[in-house]
């Protein structure tokens, strides 16, 4: 989208389930909590501030009554245009798919945005165009 400045909104092109540091592949921390680590990535560099969060959708499949989980923005490990959102939860059971989408961005307060010369800034989109939701199944 276009602007009266003539400045595009950064877009999303790739949302990811990753597991942070210390965790196995699997988001096991050894300890029974889990870590849940979500990158997304626009499609050039993105401001954040504040506290921006992301909602994994939990299908439950393990039965266990688990729910969703909110992630929150961290800036370790984030790039210019790659952002991290992370969770550690002892929510997660065996064989739980987790499902993200561009929907389940939320600014919490927070701000994404593309900031040029001039300090002229749009926020940055926050929906998965043209992609389709991303899922992960839980083993341990």
């Amino acid at each position: 989208s276009t602007d009266t400045t003539g400045l595009r909104a950064p877009t999303v092109t790739n949302m990811r389930f990753i597991w942070g540091t210390g965790a196995t592949t699997d988001g096991s921390a050894g300890d029974g909590t889990q870590r849940i680590l979500v990158e997304i990535t626009w499609d050039e560099a993105v401001t954040v501030a504040g506290s921006p969060q992301i909602v994994v959708d939990n299908g439950d499949q393990s039965g266990g009554g688990y729910g969703d989980h909110t992630l929150t923005y961290t800036a370790s490990g984030s790039t210019a245009n790659r952002k991290r959102f992370i969770a550690t939860s002892r929510g997660l059971g065996n064989a739980d798919v987790l499902t993200i989408g561009g929907t389940n961005l939320a600014l919490n307060s927070g701000t994404i945005s593309d900031t040029v010369r001039g300090g002229t800034s749009q926020a940055a989109s926050l929906v998965l165009s043209g992609l389709t939701a991303v899922t992960h199944t839980v083993t341990f």
